[in-house]
């Protein structure tokens, strides 16, 4: 299935270069083969964490294949060090902050000396940054720094229960969602209350794949405009 008849499909969650964690590697060849598959225009392209986590190079490394390939958009990640974004990325990742990595952050970060001079810099840039927490931790970093812009993937499926997620972030017009391995009706639910202007698609790859990640929003959103939108990213 080619979905080209959209203008700009645009996946908002690709993992690219090695992980230590899973001793694989994502590369550009893969990612290419997924977009003329799926007919996915524009890539968001972030590093693996537990690679991020060990070294800077990898950021680095990102940037530079996004000057290769024009279509690729690159996101910083958010390094332990609270390391503020630099210029030429688009947007930043922030994943369990100084905790058990895939599983919690250190609820202490948010009495943190060094947050606040972050935050302040994170909402000069105005970019947006993908936020991977548990649920309250969300909500007492929203309310905390009410001004940044998050998208939060995969619905909030591994920070809680996206339907808890949709209900206390329904209301605040700078928190998106992406559909990243997101069941079909909790994407239709998603976009039935907050519009399609804050959903977001995005695959996961390795973890999930374009054409199918990418089908499950078309089977839920039945106009074509909705479509657009949906795919456009933030």
């Amino acid at each position: 299935m080619n979905h080209q008849k959209y203008k700009n499909i645009v996946d908002s969650h690709v993992h690219w270069g090695p992980s230590i964690t899973l001793g694989m590697e994502v590369t550009t060849q893969m990612i290419l083969r997924e977009q003329q598959e799926a007919g996915v225009t524009h890539v968001i392209i972030l590093p693996f964490p537990s690679t991020a986590i060990m070294t800077n190079d990898v950021n680095v490394q990102l940037l530079a294949e996004t000057r290769q390939i024009s279509h690729f958009i690159p996101y910083f990640y958010i390094r332990e060090n609270f390391s503020p974004i630099p210029e030429g990325y688009y947007g930043g990742k922030w994943h369990w902050m100084r905790g058990w990595q895939d599983t919690e952050s250190n609820y202490n970060v948010l009495r943190d000396p060094e947050l606040p001079e972050l935050v302040a810099k994170l909402e000069k840039t105005g970019k947006p940054i993908i936020f991977e927490e548990e649920l309250d931790f969300t909500v007492q970093f929203v309310d905390l720094f009410p001004n940044l812009r998050l998208i939060i993937p995969h619905l909030g499926m591994l920070g809680g229960n996206p339907l808890d997620f949709l209900k206390r972030f329904k209301n605040k017009k700078n928190i998106y969602f992406d559909t990243a391995l997101g069941q079909k009706s909790t994407i239709h639910e998603f976009v039935k209350i907050l519009g399609p202007e804050r959903v977001i698609f995005g695959s996961d790859i390795p973890f999930g794949s374009m054409e199918n990640e990418l089908s499950k929003v078309l089977a839920q959103i039945g106009r074509a405009s909705c479509r657009e939108r949906v795919y456009s990213g933030v």
